[in-house]
């Protein structure tokens, strides 16, 4: 083990990636160190903060490239986050438009079933064949049964 931090090759890897950083300046940077390991922790190694920075564009002209880079992994991680949230406020909607249609697939088997037109029998393999998911499954099932169960 070389003794280096992963902030350490966060700062190798980005002085390869933007040669106009100074390499051994840039890990002595303290703001560079705090916010380097917040990114790393944040997006889960070295190569995805390289490359979310990087995602933003070059540093050429920049008066103060290592105050870019210090804003960027700022904005990798809060920008990071914002996915994350995004794509966790899909899957809950997801889930919850399932429950729905599983709610109203039971209570349209129910119908079925008061008008004669199939067995409760039937509906509830019907219900057991489409769906696996157990939570679904049961909520299914509770529809057919009209909450009886």
């Amino acid at each position: 083990m070389s003794g280096r931090s992963l902030v350490d090759d966060l700062a190798q890897a980005l002085g390869e990636r933007f040669p106009q950083l100074d390499v051994p300046k840039f890990r002595r940077h303290p703001a560079f160190r705090r916010r380097g390991a917040d990114a790393i922790a944040s997006l889960g190694g070295v190569a995805q903060v390289v490359a979310e920075v990087g995602a933003y564009g070059e540093l050429r002209g920049a008066a103060n490239p290592y105050g870019v880079v210090v804003a960027r992994l700022d904005w990798a991680v809060a920008d990071h986050a914002e996915r994350r949230q995004v794509a966790d406020d899909r899957s809950e909607a997801d889930r919850w438009a399932a429950v729905d249609r599983a709610a109203r697939r039971g209570e349209t088997l129910r119908a079925l079933v008061a008008r004669g037109l199939m067995f409760a029998d039937e509906a509830a393999e019907q219900v057991a064949a489409e769906y696996r998911d157990p939570e679904l499954h049961a909520i299914a099932l509770a529809a057919l049964d009209g909450g009886a169960s």
